[in-house]
């Protein structure tokens, strides 16, 4: 019995994504088993977080790290890092600090002010910032982010997403390369990027990663630093605001397993293959209504999707009914929805536990397109 029918919630079956709102993704064994053993002895946290960021830096190749409660809590404490540095008065104080600050600005094209399930700039405010856009819902170059630089300026933040706005934007390389030249740290979220180590390399300071997404470890995450002395200030952070997002040792242990069986796997291990879900997208063109291809990711992942449209006169549902329809169903069947107002609904084959799941999914298709004619 699925643990959470227990409490009377539904199976579920993932073909969304590895997202916050579906609990990310599923642990393996040892993952788990090193979250058990952690949490049955006692550790000195202090010396767990500097040691674990340590052996965390030697697998992703950078300088230091610090783990983090999610790559959300890990821009909060990264930017509250950039105000306060390792004073513990201005730490415990990040409020008077605020007030105090004359360099808050925090940089962040207009194209990526997102949310991605909680707005980016509430994170970048939380952690002491203060969000300045630049550039154009449309359209970013190196002028408008040098224009917009002056003494208030803390940081230049970039986010790496499908969220965001891909279309004439500055790439993550460039915006680091700037950075640099300007001599204004740069933090990165690449909360579901699959390379640990390519960020840090193209120079950039502060690199925030989800550890329950693509490396598929526990609700966590850790911010890469270029240098040593950027992770320390990050980890004094948990004396003043840090303390609300606290990571757990089980939690800190079951991270550091989850990234040393991905790198040592070159990445993430996947339970579909692209030839099964490419089958699965021949079988779901044939029910009348449906049209579906394999298409690539959006943001330039080497991620391979089935994009599913719906024909509404010939299918009998919207692609919103469906998308309705299919979370109503037992199990209940998630797909990814970003695309819904253009009649695309997408099936994300990573989170999936194995191909029987897509079979469960095309027998939903069918079904939901039968009782389609009953309504």
């Amino acid at each position: 019995m699925n643990i959470y029918e227990t409490l009377g919630l539904p199976e579920v079956i993932n073909a969304s994504g590895r997202m916050t709102k579906l609990g990310v993704s599923c642990i393996s064994d040892p993952v788990a088993q090193a979250i058990t053993q952690a949490g049955q002895q006692y550790v000195d946290i202090d010396r767990l977080y500097k040691a674990a960021g340590k052996r965390l830096a030697e697998w992703i190749h950078c300088d230091d790290a610090c783990i983090t409660a999610s790559a959300s809590s890990g821009i909060v404490l990264s930017i509250a890092s950039l105000l306060c540095r390792d004073d513990l008065y201005k730490i415990q104080h990040l409020e008077e600090t605020k007030q105090t600050s004359e360099r808050r600005e925090v940089l962040l094209l207009k194209g990526q002010n997102v949310d991605f399930g909680a707005p980016v700039d509430l994170m970048i405010e939380t952690g002491g910032g203060i969000v300045k856009e630049v550039g154009y819902a449309n359209r970013s170059q190196e002028s408008d982010v040098i224009g917009a630089i002056s003494e208030r300026t803390l940081a230049i933040f970039f986010v790496k997403s499908h969220h965001c706005v891909q279309k004439n934007m500055l790439s993550a390389e460039a915006m680091i390369r700037l950075a640099n030249r300007l001599n204004i740290p740069i933090v990165i979220d690449a909360s579901a990027e699959e390379d640990l180590t390519k960020y840090v390399h193209m120079g950039a300071d502060y690199v925030c990663y989800s550890g329950a997404k693509a490396i598929c470890g526990p609700t966590a995450g850790f911010v890469a630093c270029k240098r040593s002395f950027d992770a320390e200030c990050i980890r004094m952070q948990y004396a003043g605001i840090g303390r609300a997002m606290k990571v757990g040792k089980e939690t800190v242990m079951g991270l550091l397993k989850a990234v040393e069986l991905y790198q040592n796997a070159n990445g993430s291990h996947m339970n579909v293959t692209l030839e099964e879900l490419s089958l699965f997208a021949d079988k779901i063109s044939r029910i009348p209504g449906l049209n579906a291809v394999i298409a690539a990711d959006e943001a330039g992942r080497n991620i391979r999707r089935c994009k599913i449209r719906v024909h509404a006169d010939e299918y009998g549902r919207s692609a919103k009914e469906l998308m309705e329809a299919l979370q109503a169903h037992s199990p209940q069947i998630y797909i990814r929805n970003h695309e819904v107002n253009l009649g695309i609904l997408t099936i994300d084959p990573r989170p999936l536990r194995s191909a029987q799941e897509l079979a469960i999914i095309e027998d939903a298709l069918q079904d939901l397109k039968r009782g389609s004619t009953d309504r």
